[in-house]
């Protein structure tokens, strides 16, 4: 099942969430300078991501503790334990790409609805807050290729099809050191997305209240939002196609 856990469940209902209350405050705040920017809205949703991520941490670990202690054994196992954490993780990309579209689509409507002449992204937000927003969005898309890499190693090693790629990458090196590696990632992962959930929060609340009215930076919401959308759309095609991959193996 795609959604085997509350925890996956409710990262997935936070994006929905805050595009609700951002469509809210948006409808009934007829100034623009006053309705919340969709630079505060990004932040926030990408944290369904950072839970996402720790829970895969927390996941592997347990499934290869599985392994060690005996309790289960073979390449089935270890897929199963992949696509646990891998589709909750595609749903979640496409989940927070659905969302952001809705908020752009929205905006575009209030405009021309309401004959606005103010930018469509406005960004009536303090610099200092944008730019640590553009920085925990790049850290959590980081994060998101250290995560797909780690998994793309463990199935380097597992799958016999692809012993010939591991041999070229690694050349012969002990069984240790590709535990060691993999599960210095692993508690690496969990740690660094409980830090970016953290700095997600902080950003997107410091962007609602830290307000500089006089002050619009589109630039800087227009650049935030595509990049948000185009590391999201990569996102969810890397993981739809590794989640194929793990079908076609298991």
């Amino acid at each position: 099942m795609p959604l085997d856990s509350p925890l996956a469940c409710f990262a997935l209902a936070i994006s929905p969430l805050v595009t609700l209350i951002f469509v809210s405050a948006g409808w009934f705040k007829r100034e623009p300078a006053s309705r919340p920017s969709i630079a505060a809205a990004i932040p926030l949703c990408l944290t369904s991501i950072a839970i996402l991520l720790g829970r895969s941490a927390v996941v592997l670990i347990e499934t290869f503790n599985k392994i060690a202690t005996g309790e289960t054994a073979g390449l089935r196992s270890v897929v199963s334990g992949i696509l646990r954490v891998q589709r909750p993780l595609a749903w979640g990309f496409a989940d927070f790409g659905v969302c952001l579209i809705v908020l752009l689509s929205f905006m575009v409507f209030l405009k021309y609805s309401r004959d606005d002449e103010s930018p469509l992204l406005h960004a009536y937000v303090a610099l200092p807050a944008l730019i640590v927003t553009a920085t925990a969005v790049a850290a959590l898309f980081l994060l998101v290729y250290l995560q797909a890499s780690t998994l793309d190693l463990v199935m380097m090693i597992v799958d016999t099809h692809r012993i010939h790629e591991l041999a070229s990458r690694f050349g012969t090196v002990a069984p240790a050191y590709f535990a060691r590696r993999i599960s210095t990632q692993l508690l690496a992962v969990a740690f660094l997305s409980f830090s970016v959930f953290c700095t997600l929060i902080v950003t997107g609340v410091t962007s609602l209240f830290w307000r500089q009215k006089q002050n619009s930076r589109q630039a800087f919401a227009v650049v935030l939002t595509l990049g948000a959308l185009l590391g999201c759309g990569i996102s969810v095609l890397n993981e739809l196609g590794f989640v194929d991959y793990l079908l076609r193996v298991h």
